[in-house]
């Protein structure tokens, strides 16, 4: 197997790596993967990851949601329950800091289709990009999405689009840099980009520690804090406008953290549901304590 090592960090260049820790991926192929950090700017990440030609068959299961639409068990039954919701307040938030009238919207990652449909209810003209193909013919085929291949991207002219979303895309993204200036250039002088990310500072990570689901190595290679995306999103001449937080988002995690624990059935849906209102209370009184962070970006 191909692997990517890093030597210097993403974010500042520096070569003085740790690793913290190794991280099984319980969702796949039972495999470890380093987590390290970089001990300048405390950037965290997965190294020693499969290269994206072959880092596929890491997504290749039924049970990889955001690919499959699979409702089969209890944690997918969970997310489907909550996407409408979901689906629904994302539209609004996405709306409401666009401002005016719905423009043109691009959705990186799009899988299979549903936040392009809302948005296209909403009135937004409406672009996905997804990489998988059966994710990406499940929205064209559903819903008449324009829907194009991840090669795609890269060719999109700049100033093309006023929104740009990553609903927990940018996590997956091996070229890093490359693929945050490219949001950047084809956005609109006043567009902004909208980036939901893992945020390992916050409470349920804390708890889980190696077992926090949304490590989810070697798929997720880079894990963010509001700290470290606000000083990578700087470099690249992006700013944050807001930071709202994802409070549902760690009740599905945690019930996956403890699945991933092996927990027997009764503590396993209790404890969840303790971490996950623990999670959502403290993320009341401070949006950096939430499972996951929604950040609304403009340029600088």
């Amino acid at each position: 197997m191909s692997a990517i090592n890093i030597e210097k960090c993403p974010l500042c260049g520096s070569p003085d790596l740790k690793k913290v820790f190794d991280v099984v991926d319980h969702f796949s192929s039972g495999e470890s993967f380093p987590v390290c950090d970089c001990r300048s700017c405390g950037f965290r990440f997965t190294n020693n990851f499969p290269s994206e030609d072959l880092i596929g068959k890491y997504y290749d299961s039924p049970d990889y949601i955001s690919h499959s639409d699979s409702d089969k068990g209890i944690a997918n039954k969970l997310y489907h329950l909550t996407r409408r919701y979901m689906l629904a307040e994302k539209a609004k938030l996405v709306s409401c800091y666009a401002g005016g009238e719905p423009g043109r919207l691009l959705d990186v990652g799009c899988g299979t289709g549903y936040f392009l449909q809302t948005a296209k209810e909403k009135g937004f003209t409406v672009t996905g990009i997804e990489k998988n193909e059966r994710a990406r013919m499940h929205a064209i085929t559903r819903f008449g999405l324009d829907v194009k291949d991840d090669k795609s991207f890269f060719d999109i002219a700049d100033g093309s689009f006023n929104v740009v979303t990553l609903w927990h895309v940018l996590e997956h993204l091996e070229h890093l840099n490359e693929s945050i200036k490219k949001v950047r250039d084809i956005l609109t002088p006043d567009g902004i980009a909208v980036m939901a990310l893992p945020n390992h500072q916050g409470y349920d990570a804390r708890f889980y520690q190696t077992s926090w689901a949304a490590y989810d190595v070697p798929r997720h290679l880079w894990h963010f804090s509001a700290n470290a995306i606000e000083k990578m999103l700087n470099k690249h001449r992006l700013k944050i406008m807001d930071i709202r937080p994802m409070p549902l988002d760690a009740f599905y995690i945690s019930l996956l953290s403890e699945k991933y624990r092996d927990s027997n059935t009764l503590v396993r849906y209790g404890r969840a549901f303790m971490v996950g209102m623990a999670g959502y209370f403290c993320s009341l009184r401070n949006v950096e304590e939430s499972s996951s962070l929604i950040y609304i970006v403009k340029k600088n």
